[in-house]
């Protein structure tokens, strides 16, 4: 059984692989791993000779862009969640009810397993960490003089260009994650974004943690403008980009409630735009920058 570590978004975790060699299954995990680590978070084996067996209540199926995920729960609590590419299973997950234990299967080609293995560590992150205040989000992030900027919206809408046009033409700007980024209350009530191992389809996996700047949600317009929501708008804006997890109640009220905490210290901002360096200029002067 191979042992690894690994600090992702400031919590630590321990990974068990019974064969092969992980970095050759994910190597986006690579620029996460530490040597060793104290009270870890979670601990997950990934042991393909287990036969899954589906003993839960299923309460629902949960389609994303690439991946549908099957969710059981079991009468005390534990989850146990299929995954599938399309139609074809690549893995299943089951969890402890305290979620600190939890093991998955892999099944199909080596690229089936690493996309099964990759949306597994997703869910399993974003379940385990819910209550510790870190939210998994689906955003675009820049950073620039030591702050981060999230660009969020629906798939499609522009996210992923106008971090380009922030990266071309606001001066010291770096792309730190182009999918889904961390964020994380700090002791002091600073909301943190971290890098992650989860960037989509660009390879940007980098261990770095900057203070929130702003949150601009994007909206395809012939016209650039950009403005400040109100709470009630903005907290819609930040529940619709999280890792939500709705089957599970307790789970979902600790999301709204970092939510809330995010709110009280960064407003959300609407930018409608063009493609365009304009664009990036509005938004950029709306963060003072």
């Amino acid at each position: 059984m191979q042992k690894t570590h690994y600090i992702i978004g400031g919590h630590p975790f321990t990974i068990n692989l019974a064969e092969g060699e992980f970095s050759q299954i994910l190597p986006t995990m690579e620029p996460f791993r530490a040597e060793e680590i104290e009270n870890a978070l979670f601990t997950i084996t990934i042991d393909n000779s287990i036969i899954p067996s589906w003993q839960g209540e299923k309460v629902g199926s949960f389609p994303c862009p690439s991946a549908t995920f099957e969710v059981y729960r079991r009468e005390n609590g534990a989850y146990q969640v299929l995954i599938l590419q399309g139609n074809t299973p690549c893995s299943f997950i089951e969890t402890d009810d305290v979620y600190k234990n939890i093991t998955i299967t892999t099944r199909g080609s080596n690229e089936q397993r690493r996309f099964g293995t990759n949306n597994a560590l997703m869910l399993i992150y974003a379940i385990c960490t819910a209550q510790h205040e870190t939210l998994l989000v689906h955003s675009s992030v820049v950073e620039n003089n030591g702050k981060a900027y999230m660009f969020l919206g629906k798939s499609g809408q522009g996210k992923s260009t106008h971090s380009d046009m922030w990266v071309k033409y606001i001066e010291g700007s770096t792309l730190i994650n182009d999918d889904n980024p961390i964020i994380r209350i700090a002791p002091d009530g600073t909301p943190m974004v971290y890098g992650s191992p989860w960037s989509g389809k660009r390879p940007i996996y980098k261990n770095v943690q900057y203070p929130i700047g702003g949150f601009a949600a994007i909206e395809q317009e012939k016209e650039n403008s950009i403005k400040k929501e109100s709470i009630p708008v903005a907290f819609g804006i930040l529940l619709s980009s999280m890792s939500t997890m709705k089957f599970d109640k307790d789970i979902h009220m600790k999301v709204c409630g970092t939510i809330s905490k995010v709110l009280g210290k960064i407003p959300v901002h609407t930018l409608s735009c063009r493609p365009d360096e304009e664009a990036a200029l509005v938004s950029s002067n709306a963060f003072g920058l």
